[in-house]
């Protein structure tokens, strides 16, 4: 197993938990388990496991990038992430407000309501 492989492993059990890791990382379909190993590599290993940023930031940074390019889908994911990394609520709040500038009123709306809709549900 490469380093970044290691790492990804146990950054991607702390972020979602050993289960969900355990899953993506099992398939019997050769191709699926060759592409969660380069996510969990690249994303996880690479970037998420390296020292220089808090997961809290990488958070925010995920969100911002993820609704700029309108993957409300993960979007969503990455809300529920950021509250297990420590962003609040008047965090996460100035985010859609921040996006609704930099990016549009409707990219910044659809961040609100899934805040919201995040937050209800977590009762955050």
């Amino acid at each position: 197993m490469s380093d970044h492989l290691a790492r990804g492993t146990e950054v991607r059990n702390q972020l979602f938990g050993e289960e969900r890791t355990r899953q993506a990382l099992s398939s019997d379909d050769p191709d699926q388990r060759a592409f969660q190993e380069l996510i969990t590599s690249y994303c996880f290993g690479a970037l998420w496991g390296q020292d220089d940023a808090e997961w809290r930031d990488r958070s925010l940074m995920t969100m911002a990038i993820v609704a700029a390019q309108h993957r409300f889908t993960e979007f969503e994911t990455h809300v529920r992430l950021a509250i297990r990394n420590g962003c609040t609520r008047p965090v996460l709040f100035a985010l859609a407000k921040h996006l609704a500038v930099y990016c549009g009123v409707p990219t910044g709306l659809e961040s609100f309501r899934i805040v919201q809709k995040v937050l209800a549900e977590t009762g955050d």
